[in-house]
């Protein structure tokens, strides 16, 4: 019964940890590559708790990033990556006071050092445009 019962638990553990590496592959790498965005410095900001909504926009306005009163979110909870539990937060809005840019959609990557930690940390930050002219879709260049 003691076998059975180690078994069980070893078949359980291991499906546990399995999918958290199954999860990721089931991400575009639109989600999980950031060198797909235009890089963004920064010098870390303060940690935040909250909802990765909540922190997303405040780690945003520290950066001096206006994402306006109704920004637009996607959420994506990658799971372990690195030892760290990682979030992607994407954060979309329309410009209004540039003819050359139709909305910017920003990639702000954030994790916490274990699940039950309840603070963001900024790992990444990166951009995308969607020009009025030129291709449609979002692209890494700037619009002109």
């Amino acid at each position: 019964m003691k076998r059975t019962t180690f078994v069980a638990l070893f078949v359980f553990a291991f499906l546990l940890f399995s999918a958290d590496a199954f999860g990721q592959q089931k991400f575009s790498k639109f989600v999980t590559d950031p060198t797909r965005w235009d890089g963004i410095e920064y010098s870390a900001p303060a940690e935040c708790a909250g909802t990765p909504e909540q922190c997303a926009v405040k780690m945003l306005a520290e950066l001096n990033i206006e994402v306006g009163a109704a920004p637009d979110f996607s959420v994506y909870q990658l799971g372990e990556v690195n030892e760290k539990s990682v979030t992607v937060v994407f954060v979309s809005r329309l410009v209004e006071d540039d003819e050359s840019v139709l909305g910017k959609l920003y990639r702000l990557e954030l994790s916490k050092s274990d699940v039950e930690d309840t603070s963001f940390a900024l790992d990444g930050v990166g951009q995308l445009f969607q020009c009025m002219e030129g291709p449609i879709g979002w692209r890494k260049t700037a619009c002109q």
